[in-house]
């Protein structure tokens, strides 16, 4: 926790009163008892526990109260923030106030401060800091996520979703080739046209307008015929063999992603929108298979087409090659400034397609509700308010690239116009013929138009990207109910269930039930009576294990229901939900759906 940050003030205080090693747990506030932001200081010690202010310079103990008078310690949530209430002999005292920034490091200091009136002393898992933290950005890491949500990496993103490609390796040769094929059919155009210029419609230099090469005529328009046809079967081969691997690479996505969800425990349902969850399955993955159906393999075919034509370009004039790169160089690092800049809108407009689903989801399940109690025209307002907030994400991201995509156009154009002109200047001094500037103005056109295609894709990328993160944010989700190691089969189970001072709430937070046992013998059957909220739905969801409990065990014939295999455990217990729901399909498929 926090006590290596005591102040020195504060430490001179407690020296006076606090034998060294003394202190077992110390937090610090960032409320006043006033409701303004300050520092207080908890102090835990093997005997006490103090509250100390530091308002008005030297720290003043508020609270000082023996552990043997202590009966119980609480945290009360208020309007923004939260209270910390102690119960003694004498009656209910508030120690101290704090943010909700603060809420899991105190709703921790509760249960050590509980630990440390039950047996004198604390561990350091006991003050181990709740939350994980990126080591590059320092924000908290989420913990059901393996990595840091704003530390991912664009090229990982991509290089993963391509390892779901590996099973089709032989598909990708093929595509690789195709691609290669096509692109070299492409740069053997502009080589005829030059040689059709500069040699077959040249003419007798004495001027009798008779042309020596025009036999060559019909068969360089034949291999320009043929190039073009071929260029066009290796593309058409390649969309197909293209689509064949990103289908399935989407199929095997959506196969991982559905897979994950299986394995989730309820904790997860509970705390995400099912309309959330549908965007991530559907939508998003949707996102991904443009990504590997359309750009991927145009991205690959551009690359192709850029080095063979930056090659050709060189060889013919690596003079004007070196005036056409400046606009190229331009606009590389323009895009390099503008993507992240962009990015914090995909960010946004995705979270509100998420919000704007997860509404409809929830509406339409609670159609009933909504139609009992007369609440259409609500209903009608949230959507309207969440399907502007859509729109308006949408539009300030076409807002964006409205004003980048025309700079980023004029810098590509303004290579077209340097062929002109600094191509021009070299014909003047016969450093390169007329024929040789119409074919480099081809060949520029196809250095520009996989550069301008990038730059147009650049926005459909990203956001492809946006949703693959989002996709395998999804997949690298770790289920909260872990199969053990050491797990075991029941073959047959007695009925035998044991609970042994059981803690759980849905927020760890906040317990339904503490300190709760139970034993209830085999065969014996029995009734739970209780108040709304009381936990008899919860003590049916851990005896099944739908969750794990916070503390305790719970036992089954003797054994912790941890380590029981969970699909044997399953198929031995019967369970008739509170709520009932049937599937789509017939009444036999729902009654045989336990055991099919």
């Amino acid at each position: 926790m926090d006590r290596d940050r005591i102040p020195e003030d504060l430490q001179a205080v407690l020296a006076d009163t606090v034998a060294d090693g003394a202190i077992a747990l110390a937090i610090v506030t960032d409320l006043t008892p006033e409701g303004l932001f300050g520092q207080e200081w908890l102090i835990a010690t093997t005997s006490s526990l103090r509250v100390f202010s530091l308002a008005g310079g030297a720290p003043r103990q508020r609270v000082s109260i023996p552990l043997s008078d202590l009966e119980d310690v609480a945290i009360v949530g208020l309007a923004g923030c939260s209270a910390l209430e102690l119960r003694t002999r004498d009656g209910e005292l508030t120690a101290l106030y704090y943010s909700d920034a603060k809420s899991a490091l105190f709703h921790q200091a509760v249960r050590a401060i509980e630990k440390l009136r039950e047996k004198g002393t604390l561990t350091e898992e006991d003050l181990a800091l709740p939350n994980r933290k990126c080591g590059e950005c320092g924000r908290p890491i989420p913990a059901s996520y393996a990595r840091c949500l704003y530390c991912k990496k664009r090229h990982g993103t991509l290089l993963r979703m391509l390892t779901f490609s590996k099973k089709h390796m032989l598909l990708l040769l093929g595509i690789f080739g195709l691609i290669m094929l096509s692109t070299g059919c492409g740069l053997i155009a502009p080589q005829i046209v030059k040689s059709l210029i500069d040699s077959v419609f040249r003419d007798d230099p004495v001027g009798s307008h008779v042309y020596p090469l025009r036999h060559w005529h019909l068969p360089m328009i034949g291999v320009l015929f043929l190039a073009y046809a071929l260029q066009q079967v290796f593309a058409g081969l390649q969309e197909r063999l293209g689509g064949i691997v990103g289908f399935r690479t989407v199929y095997d996505l959506r196969a991982a992603i559905y897979s994950r969800l299986q394995e989730l425990s309820m904790s997860f349902f509970d705390k995400h929108h099912t309309g959330a969850i549908m965007a991530r399955v559907n939508q998003d993955t949707a996102e991904v298979q443009r990504l590997l159906v359309d750009f991927v393999p145009m991205t690959l075919e551009a690359v192709f087409t850029l080095i063979g034509v930056g090659i050709l370009l060189f060889v013919m004039s690596w003079q004007l090659t070196l005036f056409v790169m400046i606009p190229i160089a331009a606009t590389i690092l323009f895009l390099r400034l503008v993507l992240p800049m962009v990015k914090s809108y995909y960010r946004r407009y995705f979270h509100n397609r998420t919000r704007l689903s997860a509404l409809v989801s929830d509406s339409l399940s609670g159609i009933r509700v909504v139609k009992a109690f007369g609440q259409e025209s609500r209903e009608k307002a949230r959507f309207d308010r969440r399907s502007a907030e859509y729109r308006d994400s949408g539009i300030a991201l076409v807002a964006r690239w409205s004003i980048f995509h025309p700079v980023m156009y004029f810098m590509i154009m303004c290579g077209m116009v340097t062929v002109w002109l600094v191509g021009g200047r070299l014909v003047f001094r016969d450093l390169m013929s007329i024929g040789a500037v119409v074919a480099y103005s081809q060949y520029i056109m196809m250095f520009y138009r996989p550069v301008f295609m990038l730059a147009r894709m650049s926005e459909s990328i990203t956001s492809a990207l946006s949703a693959a993160d989002r996709v395998f944010d999804m997949i690298d989700i770790e289920p909260d109910l872990q199969e053990a190691s050491d797990s075991m089969a029941i073959p047959d189970i007695r009925g035998e269930i044991e609970l042994d001072n059981v803690t759980f709430g849905y927020d760890r937070h906040k317990p339904v039930l503490r300190n709760f046992s139970l034993k209830i013998a085999p065969k014996e059957r029995i009734g739970l009576v209780g108040r709304s909220g009381v936990g008899k739905t919860t003590l049916i969801n851990l005896v099944t294990r739908l969750y794990d409990v916070d503390e305790g065990t719970i036992k089954i014939d003797g054994i912790d229901v941890r380590k029981i295999r969970h699909a044997e455990f399953r198929q031995q217990i019967g369970v008739v939900l509170q709520n009932p729901f049937l599937f789509n399909g017939t009444i036999y498929d729902n009654i045989a759906y336990a055991k099919p």
